[in-house]
């Protein structure tokens, strides 16, 4: 079934509700009685090469939500559409309802800045930086988080599903938990109810738009599908996530996810592994991104190269966390 792609071209602005981030311009809008964020893709023009070029961010949003959907996972709700002659993603605020406030966002990076005064002479002293031990610390230590139930397992879930999506920027203030501030209900689009009578609970996985290279050329990506040698670098052998090693053990190296997983570093991410690969899907996925159409208009969407890119990649991913396991 191919991705129905909406009209927000003349869709209401929100009032007095605004957002933060350096991943390119966003606005609120009103839709189905809801408040839903835009983004637009990003501009990638700098003084050495002029030409005005966009990322495919709105897409790879898009694709990476949908992914964690179909896994089972809670996750905000995105749609396809054309705002301003561009293609967007829209992303309902699940923390807004019109003229009400459902529940407060508090993002990882501000417990974790918390956590961190507890020992200022072990910690970097910072909510933002992204030290794998540090963080786990965080999560296994952090009062509000020991509260609630599955922390440590959404961390490995996004952990493993971060590398097969390609996501490379799951930082601090790309995930959290919720702090009530009226009773009622969220149903995300998985179906799972959020409750909201008080108690802290996780908020559904939000912010994907880093996922699927949404920098690489069309032509790039053809170069690559007919050079395995490339591809297994795009794959899993060059990609990176934003969590480093231990700045004492490996002076803050980047971690490449597939390396840190295939060498079983960790006993939580192993687990995490194998739930991956019990939820996975690619007939479903296969059939997400190949419903995506080319062209809405005289907008492109998504050429059969990229799809065929973009499958390939998540086939070579998922062979290689196979192998883990086998």
């Amino acid at each position: 079934m191919e991705t129905k792609i909406y009209n927000f071209e003349d869709t209401l602005i929100a009032q007095d509700v605004f957002y933060g981030g350096n991943a390119g311009a966003k606005e609120a809008i009103i839709h189905d009685n809801s408040i839903w964020m835009i983004k637009y893709p990003k501009i990638t023009r700098d003084m050495i090469n002029p030409q005005i070029s966009y990322t495919t961010s709105p897409l790879s949003e898009y694709l990476g939500s949908k992914i964690y959907e179909l896994m089972g996972h809670p996750v905000h709700e995105v749609l396809l559409g054309v705002r301003k002659g561009k293609l967007v993603v829209a992303c309902k605020d699940f923390t807004r309802i019109p003229d009400a406030f459902f529940a407060g966002l508090i993002p990882f990076h501000d417990l974790k800045n918390s956590f961190m005064s507890t020992d200022l002479d072990k910690y970097s002293g910072t909510g933002s930086e992204t030290f794998l031990d540090e963080v786990l610390a965080t999560i296994n230590g952090e009062k509000t988080l020991q509260k609630i139930e599955g922390t440590l397992e959404r961390f490995w879930d996004m952990f493993v599903i971060d590398a097969f999506i390609g996501n490379n920027d799951r930082n601090n203030g790309n995930w959290g938990v919720f702090k009530p501030w009226m009773k009622g209900t969220i149903q995300t689009t998985s179906n799972q109810i959020i409750n909201l009578s008080g108690e802290l609970s996780l908020a559904p996985i939000y912010d994907n738009g880093n996922a699927f290279f949404n920098k690489r050329s069309l032509k790039q990506m053809s170069v690559r599908l007919i050079d395995e040698v490339l591809m297994q670098d795009d794959a899993y052998k060059a990609p990176r996530c934003v969590y480093k090693y231990s700045a004492i053990e490996h002076e803050g190296s980047i971690i490449n996810p597939f390396k840190f997983i295939s060498d079983n570093q960790n006993v939580d991410c192993y687990a995490a592994v194998i739930r991956f690969l019990a939820q996975v899907d690619m007939k479903k996925i296969a059939e997400l991104i190949n419903g995506i159409p080319e062209a809405h208009g005289v907008i492109g969407v998504m050429p059969d190269v990229q799809k065929e890119f973009y499958l390939r990649l998540l086939e070579m991913r998922l062979e290689k966390l196979r192998e883990v396991v086998e």
